[in-house]
């Protein structure tokens, strides 16, 4: 199969394409930052796309993660729009947001709690750019980065003062508004820069189930959210720079279920993120970076529950705080002639505290944990010839799951337990060492091929290791002495630029995974139609795959892009300890489409800003068990805008344009056309 995929990889170059940046994309010299260094696109060995602020202000989104569609071998699972509480970003075939590593101006946003970041935080129109490094980079980033990293660095104010504003109409009776603000006043290379930021958005809703299931508790996902950004930053000298950026976010949503409560089920997050990133040039040609880190979030979860024979009736809320902080610092030099030695240290530290207060019964259960991590990395890059380059990292990490605690008291038939009962977890610590090798030699000047070795770990996340609570599937038990999943991933790639306007590229991956973490059904059952499902090490997984991706200068006004990924991931040993229910040996790894399709076409005059592009997800199972799939589905979407009078600006979104309102993997209704007019002005 492997022989197979090495050919396919020659061969689709010539027939699909590949992307970059909308301006100047076929120019050389793009710097990636989220490599612990500074390095240009053409040197590394990676499969690597880069996003700026010209190809976001010309596509039709919402969110910022709408972006990452148009990215190969990329999935984004957003189906409610701007109703779903966030989105599932995920790569190469590996299912859960956990194993993609998200950075923000280099700094980490992935929860120790769960994995997940939440998208709304970011503004789409505060960032230059996106870099999208595919592929395992754990080696340098350790445990989210499995599958690869996304980097979302934010624009540098270049005026002394600019402000912009604008209000958002939307379908189903949304409407909100933007604030920015910035400045810059470095002058001689020194001083001060900041900028501050303020979203609002709120809207009705509508009913994400299927017209042929509903009842009269089926209500409207109504959402209504608020954020800010501030930022401020000094300036030194030509290399040394300091910043301190603050995120505030705050919403207000709905579930989609209204029974007895006025308002129904609703669900409720704070969250603070402050952040300090240092830069600095020291003596003998060394390049130090700091970055500092410390999140809380809170979540609020009204619930209230029928049965599905009707008699009994649920009404409970679930609290759970989150506390994420640690510092990354690494320092690099080129030494000799032809090397480039990075080190680094890297300390994160997580803990979470949820409670499940029962209103209809005396049932109340508490649950706790904390995880820490602490790493040291070395990574040297090597100049092998002008053609040739090498690069080689090894990273050591040792990770501790600690003061992990459940306890129920005055429990009844709702949470099953015969009386008060209190559990303290067994600590468990574990070490592991990370290896990357990376090889790149361009054959010619428009043509380079590539090869990397790496392997990586991923200790549990606190909600797998200490939450029993409901999630879309059924009912999730917690699993304290779950370990980590180590995977082991090998890939082949190749860039062409046959001519100046056009750019090819294509790569092929294999990546086996052993003690991979994976939902199991236990066979039990709860509430007659909730199967109870537990996160096990299941043993082990491969995972393959290509993809390959085209973009085309035809005019200087006219670009097309496009990109098709193909993945197989399947369970090839299964050992699950406490499984008892069926055996997943030989079962396709669940919310992973084998076919993705992309196609987009940017056209960009005095007159008007328009792209119109196409996506397509093949069927994928729904389930572990592979017992139901997720049909296939197509959007079509739109963005048309236009400046007027230097000062104006005007936009109008239309998402899903053929109105397909296709079924999720929730079970959930997708949202079907969605238009949104933007209105702006700025100075």
């Amino acid at each position: 199969m492997i022989k197979r995929l090495f050919i396919l990889c020659w061969m689709f170059p010539n027939i699909i394409w590949a992307q970059d940046t909308i301006k100047n994309v076929f120019l050389g010299g793009i710097v990636v930052t989220s490599t612990r260094t500074n390095s240009s696109i053409e040197s590394m060995a990676a499969s690597v796309e880069v996003i700026n602020h010209n190809e976001l202000e010309n596509f039709p989104l919402s969110n910022i993660d709408n972006i990452l569609q148009s990215v190969s071998n990329v999935y984004v699972n957003r189906s409610w729009g701007i109703f779903s509480k966030n989105a599932s970003v995920t790569m190469r075939g590996m299912d859960g947001t956990n194993r993609v590593l998200v950075l923000y101006n280099g700094i980490p946003l992935n929860k120790t709690s769960g994995g997940g970041i939440n998208w709304y935080i970011i503004a789409p129109e505060t960032v230059e750019k996106i870099e999208v490094i595919k592929g395992s980079n754990s080696a340098l980033f350790g445990n989210n980065a499995m599958s690869g990293i996304i980097n979302i660095l934010t624009k540098m104010p270049e005026q002394k003062f600019a402000v912009s504003a604008s209000i958002i109409g939307a379908s189903y009776n949304t409407f909100g508004g933007r604030l920015n603000l910035s400045g810059n006043h470095i002058k001689d290379k020194k001083g001060w820069f900041w900028y501050a930021n303020g979203f609002y958005r709120k809207g009705d809703g509508y009913i994400n189930v299927p017209e042929s299931l509903r009842d009269t508790n089926d209500c409207k996902l109504h959402m209504n959210e608020i954020s800010s950004d501030i930022s401020l930053g000094y300036q030194f000298n030509e290399n040394t720079r300091l910043s301190v950026n603050y995120n505030f976010y705050h919403d207000q949503r709905s579930d989609g279920i209204k029974i007895f409560e006025t308002e129904g089920s609703l669900l409720t997050d704070y969250s603070n993120v402050w952040m300090a990133d240092f830069t600095t040039k020291l003596k003998h040609g060394i390049q130090f970076e700091a970055k500092a880190f410390y999140h809380y979030d809170y979540f609020w979860q009204h619930t209230e529950r029928l049965n599905e024979t009707g008699d009994i009736y649920k009404l409970y809320d679930t609290e759970q705080s989150s506390d994420d902080y640690g510092l990354w610092m690494n320092a690099s030099k080129k030494i000799l002639k032809n090397h480039r030695l990075t080190i680094g240290v890297d300390l994160k530290q997580g803990d979470m505290k949820a409670e499940d207060i029962y209103r209809t019964s005396t049932d109340h259960a508490i649950r706790n944990g904390k995880i820490g991590f602490a790493a040291v990395f070395i990574q040297n890059e090597i100049q092998l010839s002008k053609k040739c380059s090498l690069i080689a990292a090894l990273r050591y990490d040792y990770a501790q799951f600690y003061n992990g605690s459940f306890s129920i008291q005055n429990p009844t038939y709702n949470t099953g337990f015969a009386g008060d009962y209190t559990e303290n977890y067994n600590n468990y610590h574990w070490f592991n060492m990370s290896p990357k090798l990376s090889i790149k030699y361009f054959l010619h000047s428009k043509l380079d091929v590539y090869a990397s070795f790496s392997q990586g770990f991923m200790p549990g996340t606190l909600d797998d290791m200490i939450s029993s609570r409901k999630i879309s599937k059924g009912f999730k038990l917690a699993n304290p002495e779950l370990k980590p999943e180590y995977v082991t991933s090998l890939e082949l790639g190749c860039n062409y630029k046959p001519v100046n306007n056009l750019i090819l590229e294509s790569s092929i991956y294999y990546s086996f995974g052993k003690d991979f973490q994976y939902f199991v059904a236990t066979g039990e059952v709860i509430d007659l139609d909730k199967i109870v499902l537990k996160r096990e090490n299941i043993g082990k997984v491969n995972i393959y795959g290509f993809e390959t991706s085209v973009k085309w200068q035809l005019t200087k006004k006219l670009i097309l892009k496009a990109n098709y990924t193909y993945n197989h991931s399947e369970i090839v040993s299964f050992n699950a300890v406490n499984e008892t229910g069926l055996n997943l040996q030989g079962k396709f790894i669940a919310e992973i489409p084998p076919h993705q399709i992309f196609a987009g076409v940017f056209l960009k005059t005095k007159w008007v800003n328009a792209s119109v592009i196409c996506n397509y997800i093949s069927q994928q199972w729904a389930d572990e068990q592979n017992s139901s799939v997720i049909d296939p589905y197509t959007t079509l979407d739109m963005r048309l805008s236009r400046q007027f009078f230097k000062h104006i600006v005007c936009a109008l979104d239309i998402q899903n344009i053929l109105d397909h309102k296709y079924i999720d993997k929730k079970g959930g209704l997708a949202p079907g056309r969605f238009i949104e007019v933007d209105m702006g002005i700025k100075f």
